[in-house]
């Protein structure tokens, strides 16, 4: 399995599509700080699951979302694919028939999250487990971050064994083993509710089984009662049921017999009712036979009346045929005298007539004339009224025009008054609608204005927020590099502190040299009170000699165990350290007293040795010591000559043989011919290189305090930068904030305004509208009134020449009427004399008239008296015939009545004998309706005695069905046949009842409670086992677990151990190292901790040793778990920054090494590492805050170079 290319989108500062293709070999990824480099390593290690946003270099998983840069939005999602290559090498057996693997994450600025494997949806464990337990995962030993490196250095024991776990492949073990663990702690969780629960259940079981036994008793009690109460119910049932049937029959009996008479008062009342019509229909024939005998009676009536009026007619002719004679006669002595006088008035008559003729002639002739002036005056008289008249309708019309006119010239000044004040209205409306359009202008100018007033607030905050991220990095940077400064400061004065603890405690030196001087220690603490000054008696040569570096190993030859030796000033002191040391039994030491060496002087070839090839120096030249001691450190380096080789002390002691010689390597040449040399760790020289250290660090100390007091002032600034920074940041987004509620404000204002002048402007159309219309209307009443005045003009001319034609009508009517008044006068005398005179002839002509009529009368007289006398004759003639024929006619009329009156008499009996019957068929149906009045009480009583049956019996079934859910009606045959004495059974119903009142309150339930309580709890029991076998089962899970682990750690821990024994002098040039376990008693397992003696030092923790070491140890540590179990891929994120060039280059010999077991991708600053790399990719970021590659692959690159 190894990583064929990593696509990234949108993940940190890639913000386009990235595709970065890894091929087998080494792969480096280079560029510089700041470039995102680290973001290839942090996309790998989210990849594969990591969820920890901190080891993601992040606050919160957000910020692996492309956070935006300049001129670039951020955007919604981050993506990362990472497609794995089936190389046939180790790969998730699920997963084996694929030739590649593509695992996707995806993580949307909402939070939601997807994983992907082959593009399709999995879950975030399906992916740790493909990388599980290959050391490839975001936690495995094949990804070295960052900073990781002294990570594993300073890891806790505990925590360094998860490497080994990882390289010995337990991961998944362990996995399965917290699992069962937690399955476990579970199981005894379920345990101890399912022990509590079993508990309570045997409480409420053993409380069931008293419940359910007294239940059962009940229920025997209750089924006895139950025996008998149906025995019982069925007996009254059963009696019941007879007497019901009985009613029954009783109640179809009352019913047949009320059916049976209400039949036969049906039959009655349709006979009565058919008597009825016959009655009815025979009281017609009595009432038609009674009218017309009435008729007959009334026309019998008639006649004998008109017989009585003949009789009387026929007497009165007779009169009048007497008295006719007698006026007859008078009649014609009357027609003889009224001639006479007509003839008289006829002459007369025809005299005046002439006379009325001739003035009836002038009267007509002056009347003619009367009449035509006359005439004319009506005509005038009708002229004026109708001149009046058309005046007056001409004055209405004018008025009414004029009225017109005045409401017109009203609505006119209305109008106008309108208008004006629309007008003003219009006039103050457009003044609003300025004052609106300005206010709007000047919002929108104000807004515009603030807007780009927060635009330069967003800037700035935009900018603070840059300042400040760039004062956070730096202060980051600051801090990490105070950190830094504390680390090495920590770490100088921690390995100063124990250095110089070694050396105030005199560790490395003999017991002897120790014991004296801490005995000479002591001594002077017991003087410290101020009464004696401190006295330095006795000095170590180790402790008062000091040589550059590169002669400690010559001094640690030439001196050896001289090194330890005391250096006083006098014998007298030596002799008293002496005896302390015998007195205290503190072991032995040598001294060395000024006072006892023999004087010496340089020997004369010393000279000569000088000029010598590959003579380096005296070793007395090169010595520093404090001039009290400088004799006797003189004395043993006198004849000490250090030279560059043994073959050169060889070569030189022929010339001059009584010297030393040594060479910086350490080995010796003595004068007695004796050479040393080799490879050996002596004591001496670690007081030496102690001493040294001890000076280096505490000038470290000194240049590291310095640094870290600088560090931290510049930090401070930083802060305070940052906090001013901060502060203003905060003011800025107070002020955006201020701006945008203010902006808000001032769009709201805009939109109001633009509302405000949006209405006032459709105000100002409406008003403007409303004025147009207001001034149409009124051009329309000033139109009309143009046309009123007009009209009222011709008007008023039309009655002006009125008036004045009837001025003239009536002058010339008064003209007229004043000479008609004489013309009348003629005319009226003319009519008075002609009307006397006619009045005269018309009462000659009335008289003769008169005489005339009444001669005529009495000539119509005599011949009407003539005729009448003749009618009365024919009258009477007639009379007397008639009257005989209406006497006839009575007879016969009379003779009718008889006849109607027998028939009537027949008929009336009819009709009582048939009112008889109908009177007898009401008695006969008043009796039978009495009847069924009584048949409907007896069905009345028959059904209620039913129903109250029926309702017995519903009660005794229901009662027996609410009791036992039984239906009587099927039960009751079952007890027909069972013998048994009723007042018993009802007795020993009631002492069962008694004894159920005894037993008490009874649970029914319990017996199903009981049994479903006993089943559940020997189901609770079963599952007690069940998980009591699941823990045993788990344990030894877990024990196997366990064990497999153990076994598999403690392999993987041997072979890692062992490749990196090997590997340590590899990487370090010599030395040793080797990995220990130590007890976790908090984890209860056993943790790795690292010890490592680099060349030239003593075996020690780690956590002594310098930056480079520990880097170079982890690099070790990492290498050999690799040789153990090779991971399909290895990433190195500037593993080699804290590397010299010759570690490096130890370094990449072992990744090229590596390189044949796993694929490499380095990510490095090294110009070193990068050379060995076959393929380079480059990080640059050619526009702030995004990333991009560049891919070279260097053999390619050689080979063109190279051709």
């Amino acid at each position: 399995m190894r990583i064929k290319k990593l696509e990234l989108v949108g993940f940190k500062s890639f913000k386009d599509r990235t595709v970065i293709h890894f091929d087998a070999g080494i792969t480096g990824v280079v560029g510089p700080n700041g470039c995102g480099k680290s973001n290839i390593v942090d996309a790998l290690v989210w990849v594969m699951g990591e969820m920890s946003a901190k080891h993601l270099r992040g606050s919160s998983m957000e910020d692996v979302i492309f956070a935006g840069a300049e001129g670039y939005a951020p955007t919604g999602l981050a993506e990362v694919s990472l497609t794995l290559e089936n190389d046939g090498g180790p790969f998730p057996a699920k997963y084996a028939k694929f030739s590649e693997v593509m695992v996707t994450r995806r993580l949307h600025r909402s939070g939601e999250s997807e994983y992907l494997i082959n593009k399709e949806a999995a879950r975030l464990r399906d992916i740790q487990e493909i990388f599980m337990d290959t050391g490839a995962g975001s936690k495995g030993f094949s990804i070295i971050e960052q900073g990781a490196i002294g990570k594993i250095i300073t890891a806790k024991p505990e925590d360094r064994r998860t490497l080994i776990e990882e390289a010995a492949g337990i991961t998944k073990f362990k996995v399965r083993k917290r699992e069962s663990q937690r399955k476990l702690v579970q199981t005894d969780q379920n345990l101890v509710r399912l022990q509590d629960i079993i508990g309570e259940q045997k409480r409420q079981l053993d409380s069931l089984q008293r419940q359910a036994q007294r239940a059962e008793r009940y229920r025997t009690l209750k089924n006895e009662i139950r025996d008998k109460e149906l025995w019982l119910m069925s007996r009254s049932y059963l009696t019941l049921r007879e007497d019901l049937d009985q009613a029954q029959r009783g109640f179809i009996d009352a019913q047949d017999s009320d059916t049976s008479v209400t039949t036969e008062i049906s039959q009655m009342e349709a006979d009565l009712a058919e008597m009825k019509v016959v009655v009815g229909e025979k009281e017609q024939v009595v009432e038609q036979f009674q009218v017309e005998r009435k008729e007959i009676q009334e026309k019998s009536q008639t006649l004998e009346h008109e017989i009585r009026e003949l009789r009387f007619e026929i007497e009165q002719a007779r009169r009048d045929k007497e008295m006719t004679g007698n006026i007859l006669e008078q009649y014609q002595a009357r027609q003889q005298a009224l001639e006479k006088d007509k003839a008289s008035y006829t002459e007369k008559v025809t005299g005046l007539t002439d006379v009325v003729q001739d003035l009836e002639q002038r009267f007509g002739e002056r009347n003619e004339h009367y009449q035509q002036v006359q005439k004319r005056i009506t005509e005038a008289d009708e002229e004026l009224t109708s001149g009046r008249r058309e005046m007056l309708t001409v004055s209405q019309s004018e008025s009414h025009i004029e009225a017109k006119l005045l409401s017109t010239q009203t609505q006119i000044e209305e109008a106008e008054a309108k208008i004006t004040t629309s007008r003003e209205v219009l006039a103050e409306l457009k003044t609003k609608t300025d004052e609106f359009q300005q206010r709007h202008v000047s919002t929108h100018a104000r807004l515009e204005e603030e807007r780009q007033l927060q635009l330069g607030i967003m800037q700035d905050v935009e900018n603070f927020q840059e300042n400040l991220e760039l004062l956070k990095v730096q202060v980051s940077e600051k801090q990490e590099e105070v950190d830094r400064f504390k680390d090495s400061l920590n770490e100088v004065s921690s390995r100063l502190y124990g250095l110089e603890n070694l050396h105030a405690n005199f560790e490395g030196f003999e017991e002897g040299v120790k014991s004296v001087m801490l005995w000479q220690r002591e001594r002077n603490e017991m003087h410290a009170d101020g009464s004696q000054s401190t006295v330095v008696e006795f000095q170590p040569v180790a402790e008062i000699v000091e040589v550059p570096q590169e002669y400690e190993l010559a001094m640690e030859a030439a001196l050896g165990n001289r090194l330890q030796m005391l250096v006083s000033d006098s014998s007298q002191t030596t002799l008293s350290a002496v005896d302390y040391l015998k007195e205290k039994k503190s072991g032995r030491s040598s001294f060395v007293s000024a006072d006892v060496l023999p004087s010496f002087q340089e020997n004369p070839e010393a000279g000569a040795l000088r000029e010598s090839e590959g003579f380096k120096s005296y070793l007395n030249d090169v010595v520093k010591v404090p001039d009290q001691y400088r004799q006797q450190v003189a004395y043993f380096l006198k004849d000490v000559v250090v030279v560059d080789s043994i073959r050169t002390a060889l070569h030189l002691r022929s010339l001059c043989g009584d010297k030393t010689f040594v060479t910086l390597e350490g080995d010796t040449l003595t004068a007695e011919g004796v050479l040393t040399g080799g490879a050996s760790d002596s004591v001496e020289s670690g007081v030496l290189k102690r001493r040294r250290e001890i000076k280096e660090l505490s000038q470290k100390r000194e240049e590291w305090a310095g640094k870290l007091a600088l560090a931290q002032g510049s930090l401070k600034k930083l802060e305070a930068k940052a906090a001013t920074v901060a502060e203003e940041l905060e003011n800025s987004k107070t002020r955006q904030i201020e701006k945008e509620i203010l902006v808000a404000e001032l769009k709201k204002d805009l939109e109001r305004a633009e509302n405000e002048l949006r209405n006032a402007q459709q105000a100002l159309t409406r008003q403007d509208e409303l004025v147009s219309r207001e001034e149409s209307s009124l051009n329309v009443l000033k139109d009309r009134e143009a046309e009123m005045v007009t009209t009222i003009e011709e008007t008023r001319e039309k009655r002006m020449n009125l008036e004045k034609k009837v001025e003239e009508l009536t002058a010339e009517l008064k003209s007229s009427r004043e000479g008609i008044d004489t013309i009348q006068s003629e005319v009226t005398q003319l009519k008075v004399d002609s009307a006397a005179k006619r009045q005269e002839l018309e009462g000659l002509q009335v008289q003769l008239e008169m005489v005339s009529n009444s001669l005529m009368d009495v000539t119509t007289n005599l011949t009407k008296m003539s005729e009448e006398s003749e009618k009365s004759s024919e009258s009477l003639s007639m009379n007397s015939l008639k009257i005989e024929e209406q006497k006839l006619e009575l007879e016969r009329v009379v003779q009718q009545a008889k006849t109607k009156d027998e028939q009537l008499g027949a008929a009336q009996n009819e009709y009582e004998e048939l009112a008889a019957e109908e009177t007898e068929l009401e008695e006969k149906l008043s009796k039978a309706l009495h009847s069924i009045n009584e048949n409907k009480a007896r069905l009345n009583d028959a059904q209620l005695k039913l129903e109250q049956l029926k309702m017995k019996e519903q009660y005794m079934v229901d009662q027996i069905h609410e009791r036992y859910m039984l239906n009587l009606a099927d039960e009751a045959p079952k007890y027909k046949d069972v013998p048994g004495d009723l007042q018993a059974t009802e007795a020993e119903v009631e002492d069962l009842k008694q004894k159920i009142k005894r037993i008490g309150e009874v649970n029914l339930s319990a017996i199903e409670e009981y049994d479903d309580l006993s089943e559940r709890y020997q189901f609770l029991s079963q599952q007690h086992q069940d998980l009591t076998e699941a823990k045993e089962n788990l344990r030894k899970v877990i024990d196997r677990i366990n064990r497999i682990c153990s076994r598999r750690f403690k392999e993987t821990f041997e072979m890692v151990n062992e490749r990196f024994i090997k590997v340590f002098p590899v990487l370090f040039g010599g030395g040793e190292a080797r990995l220990i376990m130590v007890e976790d008693p908090e984890h209860n397992e056993m943790g790795i901790d690292i010890v490592a003696k680099p060349p030239g030092k003593k075996l020690q923790n780690v956590s002594l040793l310098s930056g480079g070491e520990k880097a170079l140890t982890a690099v070790s540590l990492i290498f050999s778990i690799f040789l153990v179990k090779p991971s399909p891929y290895c990433l190195l994120d500037e593993v080699d920054a804290p590397l010299d060039d010759a570690n490096v280059f130890r370094f990449n010999d072992l990744v090229g090494e590596m390189a044949k077991r796993s694929q490499i991708i380095v990510v490095t600053h090294n110009k070193h590492t990068m050379k060995v790399a076959d393929k380079l990719y480059g990080v640059t970021m050619e526009e702030k805050g995004v990333s991009k590659m560049v891919s070279v692959n260097l053999h390619e690159a050689e080979k063109v170079a190279e051709a």
